[in-house]
């Protein structure tokens, strides 16, 4: 019952978030960049205060890489619930994040999907339009080459149901590097596979751990082959690092 409070206020910050963003958005259309940004990071820590402070949440980053982040990088990490946006813009305050998320995650969600929408995130089709879904990739790179953001991708494809790491798809992250070579920050990240489901988030909420770890920093990927050796080694330390997160 206590998680339905928290899940029902949740949704109604949201609602409330993204009515402000929308008439902020129309009356000062100048500056829509930066009200989009600043009301999404005051949004999500907003969400994520809430949840401490009701329902235990506890949010952990850590950076085992050894390096300082860079100011840009693509950041690739494994893919368990929609709330591994929200957790990584909470966990990477010092960078503006732009995800590649699917296409239907850009209408009928409050505030989230104005996000989606406004922010310049990549949205494309899970299944069919592999045309479509590279066009959009290509549009989203140049974005972010122009806003100087930091493009993430989850190179799954899809949540995986388990919260166990799936095959790799390189296609999105050579078609990112093609157009603004970046140096690869490689993530793991745990937790959210527990609350994938609204059933799951009512049951699970109380006391969620969702932890980030950085594992690796690699220079400026530039040729097919760097890239696609790195995305191997990415998927080999993804699925150590979730072991060692678990243990």
């Amino acid at each position: 019952m206590f998680n339905c409070i928290i899940i029902v206020s949740i949704m109604v910050l949201f609602c409330c978030y993204d009515i402000l963003l929308s008439f902020s958005r129309f009356f000062v259309p100048s500056r829509a960049f930066e009200i989009t940004e600043r009301f999404t990071k005051r949004a999500v820590k907003h969400i994520f205060n809430l949840m401490r402070t009701y329902a235990h949440v506890c949010l952990e980053y850590q950076n085992f890489s050894g390096e300082t982040l860079p100011e840009r990088f693509l950041l690739v990490t494994n893919h368990q619930s929609l709330m591994d946006i929200p957790i990584c813009i909470e966990l990477f305050p010092d960078n503006r994040l732009r995800f590649v998320a699917k296409k239907e995650l850009g209408v009928g969600i409050p505030f989230v999907s104005l996000i989606l929408r406004s922010q310049g995130h990549a949205l494309v089709k899970r299944k069919g339009d592999a045309a479509h879904a590279m066009r959009s990739i290509l549009r989203f790179s140049r974005r972010c080459k122009q806003e100087k953001t930091c493009p993430v991708i989850f190179p799954e494809g899809t949540r995986t149901r388990d919260g166990e790491v799936g095959a790799f798809h390189s296609a999105g992250i050579r078609k990112i590097l093609d157009e603004t070579p970046l140096p690869l920050v490689v993530a793991v990240l745990d937790g959210g596979w527990k609350v994938a489901k609204i059933k799951a988030v009512i049951n699970n909420l109380q006391g969620a751990r969702f932890r980030v770890r950085v594992l690796s920093v690699t220079p400026t990927l530039r040729t097919k082959k760097e890239v696609l050796a790195a995305l191997e080694k990415a998927h080999d330390d993804i699925v150590a690092g979730l072991a060692a997160l678990r243990s």
